[in-house]
C-alpha cells in the first residue's frame, strides 16, 4: 500500500482504541444528563461509518484501505471524509497507482505541517456516470510552494493554494472516455 503501512492486528488496535473513545464519551453524556449530546454523538459516529462505508463502492480495495487507514498512520492529521459514489471505478491498475500517489502526496504534506500542530484534511471521493475525483484538503499548512508531482497516465491533477490552505483534487474518467 505505501510506506506507513498496518498489519491486521494495528488495524484492529486502532479501531478498538476508537471505538472505546467514542463508548466513553457516550456514557460521560449519559452520566451529565446530556442526552442531546449523547444522540448527537450516536449519530455523527453512525454516519462516519456510513461515509466509510460506501468507499466499498468504488471496488478499489487499496485505496480504500488508505483512505480509511489515514489518520491512524499519521496521527497528525484529522480526517473527514466524505463520499458521493455513484459509479464503480473498479481498476486494479488505477488502483495500486492511485495508492502510490496519495502517499508520496501526504508524505510531501507531513514535513510542513507546523510542529505541535494537528492538520484538518477534508477528504471527498466523487463518481458520477463518466468521471470521478478524489478531492484533499489540507487546512493549517504554511507552504508557500507545493512541488506535486506530474499527472499519471491514468488521472489528473489540480492545485489550489491558498493562505493556510491547499487543495488537491485528482480525477479522470470512467469507461474509457
Amino acid at each position: 500500500m505505501g510506506k506507513n503501512e498496518l498489519n491486521v492486528s494495528q488495524a484492529v488496535k486502532f479501531s478498538r482504541h476508537d471505538h472505546m473513545n467514542d463508548l466513553q464519551l457516550l456514557l460521560m453524556y449519559i452520566d451529565m444528563g446530556k442526552y442531546t449530546e449523547a444522540k448527537n454523538c450516536i449519530l455523527e459516529k453512525t454516519a462516519d461509518m456510513q461515509r466509510q462505508a460506501l468507499l466499498q463502492k468504488l471496488c478499489l480495495p487499496y485505496t480504500e484501505e488508505w483512505l480509511t487507514t489515514l489518520e491512524w498512520r499519521y496521527p497528525v492529521l484529522t480526517v473527514e471524509l466524505y463520499c458521493d459514489i455513484v459509479s464503480k471505478i473498479d481498476s486494479s491498475d488505477l488502483d495500486v497507482v492511485l495508492v502510490n500517489y496519495l502517499e508520496n502526496l501526504v508524505q510531501m504534506v507531513i514535513p510542513k505541517i507546523e510542529r505541535y500542530a494537528n492538520c484538518a484534511v477534508t477528504i471527498e471521493v466523487v463518481t458520477e456516470e463518466t468521471s470521478w475525483f478524489i478531492q484533499l484538503t489540507f487546512s493549517e499548512v504554511c507552504i508557500k510552494q507545493l512541488d506535486i508531482p506530474e499527472n499519471s497516465s491514468q488521472f489528473t491533477v489540480e492545485v489550489h493554494g491558498e493562505s493556510n490552505q491547499w487543495t488537491i483534487t485528482i480525477g479522470g474518467q470512467l469507461g474509457g472516455k
